[in-house]
């Protein structure tokens, strides 16, 4: 946790996190932490902007945070965590393509200002856990910027699209951001245990996390690098970039851009097969790597026949995929981020599906 007794692990990691934000698109300034996952880098993040707003408790009841129902449910951990869930919450309605309406956004900043009330926060997904929709974040910054909020974007799933030529575009205003949420456990297929919070001005983040203590005085004189316990909760911790650093060094970064694009062409790989099968129907075109689909059964409670194909996949066992709620709807959502997935075993997911329909047909005659 501290260069003094650390230096190698330290300054590699340090290392680490100045390259990542390059990815981002942030400044030599930014700093960040490796932490255990997505949700510890959540309330970094937003503790961070807690601090750098000035929130203080007098001040939560009446401070207000802008969010969508597409927020992973990190966030509202975070926020309560973060002794933040008596501030003022409002859920942005959703455009079409269930990313967060700015129009509304907007409108929602101008009543709460108008009440009294002070907003000061404000989440975005670069990536959401359902559908896989990013935020328009440019739009977003730009009325962050305009009524002074703390801009936090949650790119734990799909943050390393950046990488991708294709997908670059979509982040465009990523890098004006606050602080941003990035997991190598997810978009660059490591072992669990690897998020990231990135902050854009290094100050903000310390003077949140910093704290003396008499019998730290030693590493007072050992400024070479900034202490991981100076810029997170955590005091002890793993040297969790190593397994960051070594498959880069070994391989370089096109392997795991090569990766990426493979997991988005399987997406509409999928999306293409699946509509051929009678009766399924898919949900929004994908953006990046997940996918939702239905079956519409010609008669009968679609939900509970979606739940049943549901069922059928987890027991048989060949393939997983998982379930989400969407306007009250079951539905059926296939994430491709595995560094195992690849074309086959997309075609089985297929065949298995296919399976599970004739199953249930057969059963319920």
């Amino acid at each position: 946790g501290v260069f003094f007794a650390n230096p190698g692990a330290v300054r590699l990691e340090n290392k680490l996190i100045q390259w990542l934000s390059s990815v981002i698109g942030y400044p030599a300034s930014a700093h960040g932490n490796l932490t255990s996952g997505g949700s510890i880098a959540n309330m970094i993040g937003i503790v961070t902007g807690r601090h750098s707003k000035g929130i203080k408790a007098i001040d939560i009841p009446t401070s207000c945070i802008y969010l969508t129902k597409q927020a992973h449910h990190s966030i509202a951990k975070s926020i309560q965590v973060a002794a933040l869930h008596e501030c003022q919450i409002r859920y942005i309605d959703l455009d079409e393509g269930y990313r967060m309406n700015v129009s509304a956004l907007e409108n929602a900043i101008k009543k709460d200002l108008s009440a009294g009330l002070r907003p000061f926060l404000i989440v975005g997904s670069a990536g959401t856990t359902d559908v896989g929709a990013i935020d328009p974040m440019n739009q977003m910054a730009d009325v962050a910027e305009k009524y002074n909020c703390w801009f936090h974007v949650d790119a734990a799933y799909g943050g390393f699209f950046i990488l991708t030529d294709e997908i670059k575009p979509k982040y465009k205003g990523i890098e004006r951001a606050d602080s941003v949420v990035i997991d190598p456990h997810k978009g660059l297929f490591l072992p669990y245990g690897l998020g990231v919070c990135l902050v854009k001005n290094r100050e903000n983040l310390q003077k949140a996390f910093t704290f003396q203590a008499s019998y730290l005085q030693d590493i007072a004189s050992a400024t070479d690098e900034i202490n991981p316990m100076d810029v997170s909760p955590e005091m002890t911790k793993h040297f969790r970039g190593l397994r960051l650093w070594i498959p880069i060094m070994l391989y370089g970064i096109e392997p795991f851009k090569a990766a990426l694009q493979e997991k988005l062409l399987l997406t509409r790989y999928f999306q293409r097969e699946i509509e051929k099968i009678q009766g399924f129907k898919v949900g929004l075109p994908p953006e990046l790597s997940v996918i939702t689909f239905r079956y519409i059964p010609d008669s009968g409670d679609e939900n509970a026949f979606n739940k049943a194909i549901m069922e059928y996949v987890h027991r048989d066992g060949r393939v997983f995929f998982s379930s989400t709620t969407i306007d009250g709807k079951f539905t059926l959502r296939l994430a491709i981020l595995s560094f195992r997935s690849h074309l086959s075993t997309i075609d089985l997911a297929l065949t298995v599906l296919k399976e599970a329909v004739a199953h249930i047909k057969s059963t319920s005659n």
